[in-house]
């Protein structure tokens, strides 16, 4: 019997996508709410995983970027505004939308929580990143996939 458990995140942060045509073209922040996922089989005692083992791997991330203004790498204006200001700021390798940080945590949690993920037999992990009440991302991906497209696990035939 598979079983989903999930943990929540939030932080207070600050983005701009210079591109877009709207609103979000400004500096602006956001009340970040994010929720963890994974789905995997109980153990003798009934735990998927402890919500602390989450916590654990994430929270220097969402530390990270609580109070922090998230930066796209090639957003050249804002890095150098930011270093001016001596702002806090994390620099992303990608323009700060919503499906782009699902897919970050998610890359992130699966890189460094690799081992514990797999000691507790997790299948699967989702993301739900929201920067406001009613919008927000949602990616899901399997743990044994994103292991064997990073060489974390070796195939049966010996070839990851």
């Amino acid at each position: 019997m598979l079983m989903k458990v999930a943990k929540v995140f939030r932080w207070e942060g600050a983005h701009r996508l210079p591109w877009h045509e709207g609103g979000c073209q400004n500096l602006h922040g956001h009340s970040y709410r994010m929720v963890v996922e994974v789905e995997g089989e109980p153990d003798e005692r009934g735990m998927v995983i402890d919500f602390q083992a989450i916590k654990t791997v994430l929270n220097p991330l969402v530390q990270a970027w609580d109070h922090a203004v998230l930066v796209a790498d090639d957003d050249t204006e804002l890095r150098q505004a930011m270093e001016l200001l001596g702002t806090r700021h994390f620099i992303l390798p990608f323009d700060s939308t919503s499906e782009n940080l699902c897919t970050f945590v998610i890359d992130y949690l699966c890189r460094q929580g690799y081992d514990t993920l797999a000691r507790h037999h997790v299948t699967t992990v989702r993301v739900r990143v929201q920067e406001t009440e009613t919008c927000y991302a949602e990616l899901e991906r399997p743990v044994a996939a994103y292991a064997r497209e990073n060489g974390a696990v070796q195939e049966e035939n010996g070839r990851p």
